[in-house]
């Protein structure tokens, strides 16, 4: 009557919901019907009692069976009729890698920073009074229609003009303007470029810590990621290529400049040392630059060369907006070879992801006369505060800070213990937000958005910091 379960036929329970629901399908189970117990039918499939379990429950779930306590499992005759017509079972038809990812810590740190007293140096935006306020010009519906004329499968042309003028004078690059494309933000362009360079399973490496661990756009791609560690250097090139051996790397991403969550600037010698190592084992560097603009000194900013002027053929640059416009309006770009962003331009289409052009005007008049006046008082402005978390950090000697030359992050590392979630959470209720490191793929460390802390909230910080360090030296102590 029933028949064993083959593996090479699919999921053993899946075979055995299949062998139930065919039996109701052609009358041999009918409404009311009492099944065979979970040991009989673990020995009639030749299968263990868990996946017996497995499969009634499903189909429990699915309203297709019923369980009467002591008497064992019937075929439903409540709602008998609706299953008679074979169903699609879209739970199984759903990809695991696009099961929603939940970031409970972050969640936690929104309800306590419900309370007045809770400083939020967790959070990854600057806040709204550090930002320089950029004033937008009034649009009338008939103006927008008319700049649509402007618009390609690339983007706004205006818009394309101001970056790739910017691209060229600050940064030595040197490109044509089908080698440009407009996406909405720096993870869009990530995430173009690596659907259509790479293949469910691809491995690529990046650097560790990192904040692409906390991005689930490679979970959804099917992307596996391996952390490299860096130095203060950056990545380490010597394990970099053991990685390229071991995983079969098919490319590598990188953060060069004042990487996030470190803050870490890559050096010029290592740039030209991963260049020549990636073009020896022909695999191309993905750059994103979102961070580049915010250099405290003009000198900083001049001697940061982008891996992409370096070798401009097998370097894909990704630059962005998004941190000045904030969350709704995400602007960001890729500049590479002719041939792949015309595949790029295609896929955003194809996935119709494109940007409207209200928010491609908006980004255009940012880059207006002032523009740069602004950046500089910004970047004066992080400066300032990452001048607090440095004088608290000289005034103690059990954290130590990651040298800051640009951003707003800070990178907090000790000796001792990690940086544990239930430790996380413990200084959440004390009052103050802080990434722990387990986030970007590190035990020991944590990061500080030094952009939300003010010479106000400096004592509130170190309050709870002294708190930290009591805890970690205690358990250090057991």
């Amino acid at each position: 009557m029933w028949t064993r379960i083959t593996k090479h036929k699919g999921s053993a329970y899946q075979q055995i919901m299949d062998q139930i629901l065919k039996k109701i399908e052609n009358g041999q189970l009918q409404p009311g019907d009492k099944l065979p117990s979970e040991r009989m039918f673990a020995d009639f499939f030749g299968v263990n009692r868990t996946t017996v379990v497995h499969a009634l429950d499903e189909l429990r779930g699915l309203g297709i069976l019923e369980s009467r306590q002591g008497s064992g499992r019937f075929i439903s005759s409540v709602t008998w009729g609706d299953f008679s017509e074979p169903r699609i079972d879209w739970r199984q038809l759903i990809s695991a890698r696009y099961d929603k990812i939940v970031d409970s810590y972050g969640e936690k740190v929104k309800e306590a920073s419900r309370k007045s007293d809770f400083l939020d140096l967790y959070s990854s935006e600057m806040p709204l009074d550090v930002l320089p306020n950029m004033k937008m010009p009034n649009y009338t519906l008939e103006g927008i229609l008319k700049e649509e004329q402007a618009v390609s499968v690339f983007g706004y042309q205006p818009l394309m003009a101001q970056i790739r003028e910017r691209l060229i004078r600050n940064n030595g690059f040197s490109f044509k303007k089908s080698q440009l494309l407009i996406t909405g933000g720096g993870q869009q362009a990530i995430f173009l470029i690596l659907q259509t360079i790479l293949s469910v399973g691809d491995a690529i490496a990046v650097e560790s810590p990192t904040f692409f661990y906390r991005l689930p756009l490679f979970k959804a791609l099917g992307t596996r990621l391996f952390g490299i560690p860096m130095d203060d250097q950056g990545i380490d090139l010597e394990k970099l290529e053991e990685a390229i051996h071991k995983h079969k790397i098919k490319a590598v991403l990188v953060n060069p400049n004042f990487q996030n969550p470190t803050g870490t600037v890559m050096a010029a010698e290592r740039r030209q040392r991963l260049v020549a190592l990636c073009r020896k084992y022909q695999l191309p560097i993905i750059e994103d630059d979102v961070f580049a603009d915010l250099a405290f000194s003009p000198e900083k900013q001049a001697s940061i060369a982008p891996i992409h002027a370096i070798d401009p053929e097998n370097v894909l640059y990704v630059g962005s907006l998004s941190r000045l416009l904030g969350e709704t309006t995400k602007i960001g770009w890729i500049v590479g070879p002719t041939i792949l962003i015309q595949r790029l331009s295609e896929a955003q289409k194809m996935m119709d992801v494109s940007l409207s052009i209200f928010t491609q005007m908006a980004a255009t008049a940012v880059f207006d006369s002032s523009f740069d006046q602004n950046m500089a008082s910004l970047c004066q402005r992080l400066e300032k505060n990452s001048q607090l978390l440095r004088s608290w950090v000289d005034s103690q000697d059990f954290f130590h800070l990651a040298p800051l030359a640009g951003g707003y992050y800070g990178w907090l590392t000790w000796e001792g213990e990690k940086f544990t979630k239930v430790l996380a959470e413990r200084l959440l209720r004390e009052g103050l937000g802080v990434a722990p490191g387990y986030l970007f793929g590190e035990d020991i460390g944590l990061r500080i958005n030094y952009s939300r802390m003010s010479p106000d909230d400096l004592p509130l910080f170190v309050s709870r910091m002294d708190k930290l360090r009591t805890w970690l030296e205690a358990k250090e102590k057991q």
